[in-house]
């Protein structure tokens, strides 16, 4: 898994390239028809983009953005990919310190850069869905799973529920490598393939549609919170 910074550049490219290859037309015989309607989640991620920006050059001025809509997919796309490589770039170069404001409260740059991956992750997902399109994940996933272990209390804190002890998270990387989060004696375990993990926080699938074993019954609470 490379630094979050890399991965979020290479993802950035590969959604563009997907939408790019599969947005303009659907897969019905002779071709021509077209495709659906994908510049939503360009502005939607175009919004994200622009925010990251906001943080970093004026903190003291973070807040919401204009909505934005786009006429066509190459502009959403265009539009989407010079937003994004600047705020890339922005929070690269920015110090661990201070911490950048955010809608979830201050994150050091990295981390920041993992929760626009996770929203990149589920455009993408929402995205390949639409054209029905197969993606291969690749490690980068993995500051995804860490976002969404990391944001674990968030859950609790909505349903104004306290959150129980730390878990225990073992995920199988798309490599095969192993991925261990939490405590190796916690009695409440989540583990199966990294990929299904993160298509359950990001709200892409439901647990029963995805291989991921929850042992304990704190994890079984959770989830029910997460799906409700």
């Amino acid at each position: 898994m490379a630094d979050v910074f890399t991965d979020l550049q290479t993802e950035t490219e590969a959604l563009a390239d997907l939408a790019e290859r599969h947005g303009y037309f659907s897969g019905a015989p002779g071709g021509g028809a077209p495709g659906p309607d994908l510049t939503g989640h360009f502005a939607r991620l175009t919004s994200t983009a622009r925010l990251v920006r906001l943080s970093v050059e004026h903190p003291a001025a973070f807040g919401v953005t204009p909505q934005i809509s786009y006429d066509s997919l190459d502009e959403a796309i265009v539009s989407w990919l010079i937003e994004q490589r600047k705020a890339t770039a922005l929070l690269a170069s920015a110090p661990p310190a201070p911490e950048l404001p955010w809608s979830d409260g201050p994150l050091r740059p990295s981390v920041l850069a993992a929760a626009v991956l996770t929203e990149l992750f589920a455009c993408g997902q929402d995205i390949a869905d639409a054209v029905g399109a197969r993606l291969r994940r690749t490690d980068a996933i993995g500051h995804v799973a860490y976002y969404g272990i990391r944001t674990r209390d968030r859950v609790y804190h909505r349903h104004q529920e306290t959150p129980p002890d730390q878990f225990r998270f073992e995920l199988r990387a798309p490599s095969g490598e192993l991925w261990q989060f939490g405590p190796e004696d916690a009695r409440d375990r989540i583990t199966g393939p990294a990929e299904d993990f993160c298509l359950l926080v990001t709200g892409r699938r439901f647990a029963e549609d995805l291989s991921l074993a929850f042992t304990g019954g704190h994890t079984a609470e959770w989830l029910e919170l997460l799906e409700r």
